[in-house]
């Protein structure tokens, strides 16, 4: 039988433990939190609150949903636990990356389906001497873009959701709450869901998601090209593509 582990010896760090409860209660919540909804949480006054999750979220171990004003887990608290566990899902499907771009000719997007958000986690690019990219810092809501009508469709967003899911995003081209439904429904049928130009005008973005065992989205894939340089026939193909790879770790 193992001895009991002993308490260490000194005083806690007041600074450490506070942020430390935070970072639980945003873990424990079903939802993202606002500031003072947090700081009741973890049980520390409102403006201690707000001060350490703006320096988490400065080191990206949260994440600040501008709209909402709220906050929850970031993508930096993978990192810190990376020796503690085995390659990723995640890790996987970034190796995999460059030669997706290679083969579709298209810049390759590896997204986190976090909460209310998709955050960009790594990105390949043709190898064509115009090309697209993203920033590595970029993260939207979660049902915005082909991810997020792949996502909308993982997650069986039924017409009236969907629409009041629409009302909430910002879009550059012009998609009407019906063109958005609709879409979303192809993607659910097809397997990955195609954005032509309402994200960012002149762009096509084609994405699938990888789903847990809920059958609910944590990973997408997404391709994206200059309109110009599409057909349907290419974007079928490259959606296809995507969704047998987000299907091959996809859990069943």
């Amino acid at each position: 039988m193992s001895a009991p582990s002993e308490k260490p010896k000194g005083k806690p760090v007041g600074a450490v433990v506070q942020t430390i409860r935070l970072l639980r209660a945003l873990s424990e919540s079903d939802a993202p939190l606002g500031v003072s909804a947090a700081a009741r949480a973890a049980g520390i006054n409102t403006s201690t609150a707000f001060n350490v999750l703006r320096t988490l979220t400065a080191e990206t171990l949260t994440v600040f949903d501008e709209p909402t004003k709220t906050y929850s887990l970031g993508p930096g608290l993978l990192d810190l636990c990376g020796a503690l566990r085995q390659p990723s899902l995640a890790e996987k499907i970034r190796a995999e990356l460059p030669e997706l771009a290679a083969k579709t000719g298209k810049l390759i997007a590896l997204w986190e389906v976090m909460g209310t958000r998709l955050i960009l986690l790594d990105r390949a690019q043709s190898d064509r001497p115009v090309r697209l990219d993203l920033d590595l810092t970029q993260r939207m809501p979660r049902y915005l873009g082909a991810v997020g009508r792949a996502a909308a469709a993982a997650d069986g967003l039924g017409k009236a959701a969907l629409k009041k899911e629409f009302g909430k995003l910002r879009w550059a081209g012009d998609i009407s709450p019906a063109d958005y439904v609709e879409s979303v429904e192809l993607a659910r049928q097809q397997g990955y869901g195609v954005d032509r130009g309402a994200l960012y005008e002149g762009i096509v973005a084609i994405a699938s998601v990888v789903t847990d065992t809920e059958g609910k989205p944590v990973l997408g894939l997404s391709a994206i090209e200059f309109a110009e340089r599409l057909n349907e026939d290419d974007i079928a193909a490259t959606g296809k593509m995507l969704a047998d790879v987000t299907r091959h770790y996809s859990a069943d």
